[in-house]
């Protein structure tokens, strides 16, 4: 696309070839930790975003698999979902969700899971099933049903028992990071203090967690096992994580984070999501 109607482009938009929104944030820190070359289960929405801007970006050599059985797309028109057939573009193997999992991530060929929730907890675990207890109200003890029923795990606790390594991808508010999560759908990194970790319930593959918001990362610390910041955005202030953050957050080895380059800006607006379906998404933070 000519300067010309990406100048057009901003100015409808209201953006500028060097600003950002935190959506773009998010899907650009996500796109540089998905290394070259490795084989990355992708989950529908946002995950798939920040996929599709690596493999046009960092990581050209990127073998995207989806939970539907679609092996090794290229894409090039943003999929609403994993079962979308926009996903099959140029796609090497068009298979089973079987074959995802019991032929590819069951056998190792797992490097990446990129995955979102609704929950994620300060070890990591996340939840996409229920907000408010898990039974329904004619058997729960309260006799009150969940809040909020979710969409579920789909292939999520597979991928997070099988990847080498999980990208956890999550807007950054308070309600969506609490201390413990409300239903343990996922353990994306090690569960809880010894004794109690991933490795003390049978899941010996897999550990290595990345969570990833639009406002900052965090990763485990390395003894205990919690979530500490790692990188802090552009116009982000510690306080501002720490007030969306259910545990007390350690800030204290937190480094900043380097802003999205203008081509990145420029493909993710124009190649991956230009109608800006996920990009247009914001945040329920209170200001």
């Amino acid at each position: 696309m000519a300067d010309r109607d990406y100048a057009t482009y901003l100015a409808e938009h209201n953006l500028s070839a060097t600003g950002f929104t935190p959506m773009e944030l998010l899907a650009v820190a996500v796109a540089r930790e998905i290394p070259d070359q490795s084989f990355a289960f992708v989950g529908t929405g946002l995950p798939l975003l920040a996929a599709t801007l690596a493999q046009k970006t960092t990581s050209p050599n990127l073998t995207v698999i989806l939970e539907a059985g679609t092996v090794g797309p290229e894409i090039a028109d943003l999929p609403i979902s994993v079962a979308d057939p926009r996903a099959a573009y140029k796609a090497t193997t068009l298979s089973s969700l079987a074959d995802a999992f019991g032929t590819i991530a069951a056998r190792g060929f797992c490097t990446v899971g990129v995955l979102g929730a609704a929950e994620c907890d300060q070890y990591g675990n996340l939840n996409s099933t229920a907000i408010g207890g898990y039974w329904p109200a004619g058997v729960s003890e309260t006799g009150a049903g969940p809040r909020v029923r979710l969409t579920g795990s789909g292939g999520a606790n597979s991928i997070a028992s099988l990847a080498d390594k999980i990208i956890v991808m999550m807007v950054h508010e308070k309600r969506r990071f609490p201390k413990h999560v409300g239903y343990l759908t996922t353990v994306a990194g090690r569960r809880g203090p010894a004794g109690e970790s991933r490795y003390d319930y049978g899941l010996f593959r897999g550990g290595d967690l990345k969570v990833i918001t639009d406002l900052c990362t965090l990763r485990p610390d390395p003894e205990s096992g919690i979530l500490v910041l790692d990188e802090i955005y552009p116009g982000i202030s510690a306080e501002e994580v720490l007030a969306n953050t259910g545990w007390d957050l350690d800030i204290s080895q937190a480094r900043p984070f380097a802003p999205p380059t203008k081509e990145e800006l420029k493909v993710l607006r124009l190649e991956v999501d230009p109608h800006r379906f996920y990009l247009g998404r914001t945040s329920k933070r209170k200001k």
